[in-house]
């Protein structure tokens, strides 16, 4: 059995770095005295790029989301991952590693890692595979030299082939997730831990990683829906954020709790009755896999609006145009509880908790190096 596994990443978004995270979990969990080491690509290939690299694309995909759409359809060119791959050529510090760790597996959550292994494969010819963190394929994650490309769902097999990856090298695996996303929940016990009323409906509203996103206007909203209800804010790791929507948490009619970076997010999803947030990869999957149906505001163009339209077309979320929609979209689904039971259950047939064990289960199963 192999006993080391490799996961690279690149921290833009944070869902790469959570998937990775997870694998590196199961991993060890499996294979008992395993050992998995997580490099997050960017930042140990150059912190300072790194750096540069994410403020862009936060800036980005808050403020000028025609232009990273722009982006996304140019990246479905064949040219610009050929010139991509160029740039990549050069990164000196992933032949030093990979020398140095000697892995037996190495995994990418994060297609700019993906396209490194591929390219110095003859040269290091480990075992390898690529997740894919969306609901759609792109060909930015299409690259000759992979064991395995692990999808979310049956219908990317199809997507992924046409793109030109090789159709006995691709599994249905489901997004890697932490695995307390797979254990019971007990709605009640995790109210009365968290300090969170009972009897009433309970909505979470996140915004990325980075609380990029319209949480004001969707408070703002809320504060305009008829009813009994409670929120909790989680804005994660932007201290900035939580502190502005703390100093006005006295504005809003109704019972609100604002958070910042949480450990326990299985938890806060197993007490709501639904979630209000973008469609990142990651974010979905945790969402399927406890049953909490979605609503996404203001998804970031290109990758999330195609994991919205997964939500949609399976009936386990909804898509809210914009912020001034909102407020008509919660009072039909809170004075509806036959509907919101309906797309929870929905969810749940969706969820694959075991996203993370499966993909490595399925990567220790490769016995030969060699590509065929």
């Amino acid at each position: 059995m192999a006993k080391k596994l490799l996961v690279l990443s690149a921290a833009i978004g944070a869902g790469h770095l959570k998937a990775a995270e997870a694998l590196c979990q199961a991993f060890e969990d499996f294979s008992g005295n395993g050992e998995a080491v997580h490099l997050d690509f960017l930042k140990y290939c150059g912190p300072r790029f790194s750096r540069m690299i994410e403020e862009s694309y936060y800036f980005i995909t808050k403020y000028m989301s025609g232009v990273y759409r722009l982006l996304y359809e140019i990246a479905d060119k064949p040219e610009a991952i050929a010139k991509r791959n160029q740039i990549l050529l050069a990164l000196r510090k992933y032949r030093e590693f990979i020398t140095e760790y000697k892995p037996d597996v190495i995994l990418s959550t994060h297609f700019f890692p993906a396209s490194v292994v591929s390219h110095y494969y003859h040269k290091y010819p480990i075992v390898n595979g690529v997740i894919l963190t969306d609901y759609e394929a792109h060909p930015m994650w299409v690259y000759p030299n992979v064991h395995r490309f692990f999808v979310a769902h049956p219908g990317m097999v199809e997507e992924l082939t046409h793109l030109g990856a090789p159709r006995e090298r691709i599994r249905v695996s489901g997004i890697p997730i932490r695995p307390e996303f797979g254990q019971a929940f007990q709605e009640e016990e995790y109210r009365t831990e968290k300090g969170i009323p009972e009897g009433i409906p309970v909505l979470l509203v996140m915004s990325g990683g980075n609380a990029v996103g319209p949480l004001n206007e969707v408070l703002d909203a809320l504060d305009r829906v008829t009813g009994d209800f409670y929120t909790v804010v989680i804005t994660g790791k932007n201290e900035r954020v939580r502190q502005e929507l703390e100093a006005k948490k006295g504005k809003y009619g109704f019972g609100l709790k604002i958070l910042g970076y949480v450990e326990d997010m299985h938890k806060w999803m197993g007490l709501a009755d639904l979630l209000i947030s973008k469609a990142g990869g990651l974010t979905v999957s945790e969402v399927l896999a406890v049953g909490l149906p979605l609503l996404v505001v203001k998804p970031t163009p290109g990758q999330e609006e195609a994991n919205v339209r997964y939500l949609e077309e399976h009936q386990a979320g909804l898509y809210v145009r914009n912020p001034e929609q909102l407020g008509s979209v919660l009072m039909e689904l809170l004075g509806n509880p036959v509907k919101l039971s309906f797309l929870k259950k929905n969810a749940l047939k969706l969820g694959k908790p075991n996203a993370a064990r499966t993909i490595i289960e399925k990567m220790l199963e490769i016995q030969e190096k060699p590509l065929v």
